[in-house]
C-alpha cells in the first residue's frame, strides 16, 4: 500500500478511461442480434443479461470504484494485475456466455465481483476517517446479493437438465435486478442529492447513525427477499413489495421528488433514471403481461441512462471540461433522446406482438446511437493520452 500514486502509468491513476470505453463497447455488443433480426429467445435471452449485467454495466461500477476509492482514501491506486483483471473478466464472462456456457460466465464475473470488493475494501479500512453514510449499507448487501444470484444461476441448472428450477429463476432476479437496483439505492441516495442539487449528505451523530443504518439494512433485507417472494409465493407481490421498496429509499434518502437545481442536462437524465427505476418495478406489479417490457423501463431508462449520465459527468469532470456539461450539448441531448426511443420501442414490442422483431431492432438500434452519442460525448477525454497497459 505504499506505492506512490503519480509513480502509476495513468492507465491506473484514471481507470475510467479504459473501463468506460470498454463496457460501452460490450453494451453495444449485447444487442447487436436483436438489431440482427434475433427475436430474443432461447440462448439469446441468456446472452443479452449477461452481456449486460457482467459487461456492460459492471465495466463502469469497476471504473467508478477504481477511480475515486483512492482518492476519496488517499491511497494508491489499483494495481496492474486488478486492472487487467478488471479488462479481462467482463470480457471473457460476455465470451462465455455467448457460447452458451452461463455458468462460466457466472463464475468469471463472481471472480471480478472479489477483484472490486477486496479493492476496495482493503483501501477503506486502511483509510480509516469518517463512517459512509446510513444508506451505504445497501453496498456490500448488494454485492453479497449478486453472487448468491450468480451462484444459483450457475449452480442451479445442474440439478436439473431439462427445466429452469426455480433456484435458477431467483438467482438471474438477483443478479440481473436485484444486484443493480441495491447499488444505485445505495450509491445514489450519497450521489443524487451532490449531482443533481449540490447538496452534501447530512452527518449524523453515531446513534443515529447506527438505527438508520438498521432500517436501511431491514429494507435491503425486504428488497431482496422480494425475489424468492416473486418466484415462490406471489409474481406480483414480490414485484410490488420490490417497487415499494426502491421507491421509499429514493424518495427519502435520495429525495428524487425534489428537482434538479444544479445546469446540465445530464442532471435532468440522472433525475428523470431515478424515477423510472421504481416506475418499472410499479408498472410490471399492475401489469403483470407487460413484465418484460417494464423491466427494460428499469434497464433502459434506470440503468443505462444512469450509467451513462453519471460516467459523463466523471469523464468530463474529471478531464476539466465540466463547463461543457452545462451547456447541454447536443450529444447529451441525444442520449436522452435515443434512449427514450429505445424504451418506447421495448414497450411497443411487448404490444404489438405481430411485429416483435421489428420493434426490438428498433430499440436496439436506438440503445447503440445512445451508447455512440455518448461515446461522442466523452471522447475529447477518454482519447486523451493516459498511459498504456
Amino acid at each position: 500500500m505504499a506505492t506512490e500514486p503519480q509513480r502509476a502509468p495513468g492507465w491506473r491513476r484514471e481507470p475510467y478511461r479504459v473501463l468506460f470505453p470498454l463496457g460501452a463497447g460490450l453494451a453495444v455488443v449485447a444487442v447487436l442480434p436483436f438489431v440482427a433480426g434475433g427475436a430474443g429467445g432461447g440462448a439469446l435471452g441468456v446472452f443479452h443479461p449477461l452481456a449486460q449485467i457482467d459487461g456492460f454495466l459492471s465495466c463502469f461500477l469497476a471504473g467508478v470504484l477504481f477511480t475515486f476509492v483512492p482518492r476519496q482514501t488517499r491511497t494508491p491506486p489499483p494495481g496492474r494485475w486488478q486492472m487487467l483483471a478488471a479488462l479481462a473478466l467482463p470480457l471473457a464472462s460476455v465470451a462465455s456466455a455467448w457460447a452458451g456456457r452461463g455458468a462460466l460466465a457466472h463464475g468469471l464475473w463472481l471472480a471480478l465481483a472479489a477483484v472490486v470488493l477486496g479493492f476496495t475494501v482493503r483501501r477503506v479500512r486502511v483509510a480509516g476517517g469518517t463512517p459512509p453514510p446510513a444508506v451505504a449499507v445497501w453496498v456490500p448487501l448488494s454485492i453479497l446479493a449478486g453472487a448468491t444470484g450468480a451462484l444459483l444461476s450457475a449452480l442451479a441448472p445442474l440439478a436439473s437438465a431439462t427445466s429452469a428450477p426455480r433456484a435458477w429463476i431467483i438467482g438471474r432476479g438477483l443478479l440481473a435486478q436485484g444486484f443493480v437496483t441495491g447499488l444505485v439505492l445505495g450509491v445514489g441516495a450519497i450521489l443524487l442529492p451532490r449531482l443533481t442539487r449540490g447538496e452534501d449528505a447530512v452527518v449524523l451523530r453515531p446513534e443515529r447513525l447506527r438505527r438508520a443504518a438498521g432500517l436501511h439494512a431491514i429494507a435491503a433485507l425486504a428488497f431482496f427477499g422480494s425475489f424468492p417472494v416473486e418466484v415462490l409465493y406471489d409474481a406480483r407481490l414480490g414485484m410490488a413489495l420490490r417497487a415499494l421498496v426502491a421507491t421509499l429509499v429514493l424518495v427519502l434518502a435520495a429525495g428524487i421528488h425534489r428537482p434538479p437545481t444544479l445546469p446540465g442536462v445530464h442532471r435532468q437524465l440522472v433525475w428523470i433514471a431515478s424515477w423510472l427505476l421504481p416506475l418499472g418495478f410499479w408498472l410490471a406489479a399492475l401489469a403483470p403481461r407487460l413484465r418484460t417490457a417494464a423491466l427494460h423501463v428499469v434497464f433502459v431508462g434506470g440503468f443505462t441512462q444512469l450509467t451513462l449520465a453519471v460516467a459523463a459527468h466523471v469523464v468530463l469532470s474529471r478531464g476539466g471540461r465540466g463547463p461543457a456539461l452545462e451547456e447541454s450539448p447536443w450529444t447529451a441531448r441525444a442520449v436522452a433522446a435515443l434512449l427514450a426511443l429505445a424504451v418506447g420501442a421495448r414497450l411497443l414490442a411487448a404490444i404489438d406482438l405481430a411485429r416483435i422483431p421489428f420493434w426490438l431492432a428498433v430499440a436496439g438500434m436506438a440503445f447503440i446511437g445512445a451508447v455512440l452519442a455518448w461515446a461522442a460525448l466523452v471522447r475529447p477525454v477518454t482519447t486523451a493520452s493516459g498511459g498504456s497497459p
